[in-house]
């Protein structure tokens, strides 16, 4: 294991028994185009993913024994998001060891959120597969821990709160309209357009993914709305 990879395994406080799950988790998917018998993190990632997903509805569960699938679902979103990902990974120095071939490099891929939360999630499947769920569940709670302290209300994202307002103003709900129009096969990018029609009013976005495009363009027309 080379010194970079050593010194976040201290980082993180996890020794890898088996080293190629690591550097399986870390190479980004443009390797695997130069380099084809290269694996890269999507497969770990869909692991992680879940992996991921479990330990936080069971933390959200076992905190709040009171509420409902609605706020749960809300918390549970919150904790995952791009946004929660790409903070986390880092804090925890990801994009220091992230291997990218040099024309995602120039692209700036070492920190693109996308590339940062889709290599966070691998890592948790690479843990898990490397030693239990215990263990990746450990990982999670450590360095989620002030996420989960702050998260005291169940929060509502921009697309729920914009369909609040749009019904409550004009008693239909906003029309979204997204397409993938540009990027590439493993990082595309998508425009999403929300409509609200009644009041004559429309706004684009850009993102990485369509929930991430929507939620931009809910974003977009709550600010306009809430002047």
């Amino acid at each position: 294991m080379n010194s970079d990879f050593k010194n976040f395994c201290k980082k993180i406080s996890y020794e890898f028994n088996n080293e190629k799950l690591l550097e399986e988790a870390l190479t980004h998917p443009s390797l695997s185009k130069e380099n084809k018998s290269r694996p890269n993190y999507q497969r770990l990632e869909f692991l992680g993913d879940k992996v991921l997903g479990l330990v936080i509805g069971e933390f959200l569960m076992k905190k709040y024994p009171h509420e409902m699938e609605g706020p749960l679902s809300r918390r549970q979103a919150a904790l995952v998001s791009g946004e929660a990902l790409a903070e986390i990974a880092l804090i925890i120095g990801l994009e220091e060891v992230l291997q990218i071939s040099n024309g995602e490099r120039k692209l700036g891929g070492k920190t693109n959120k996308r590339n940062l939360e889709n290599a966070l999630e691998a890592l948790i499947g690479a843990i898990y597969l490397d030693s239990n769920f215990d263990e990746a569940k450990n990982f999670i709670l450590k360095f989620w821990r002030s996420f989960l302290e702050k998260n005291i209300e169940p929060p509502k994202d921009p697309v729920s709160q914009l369909q609040e307002l749009a019904q409550f103003k004009t008693k239909k709900l906003p029309e979204y309209h997204t397409i993938q129009d540009g990027g590439f096969d493993h990082s595309p990018t998508f425009t999403s357009t929300v409509k609200i029609s009644a009041l004559g009013l429309e706004f684009s976005a850009h993102g990485k993914s369509k929930k991430e495009a929507q939620k931009e363009a809910a974003k977009i027309a709550l600010n306009h709305l809430l002047k």
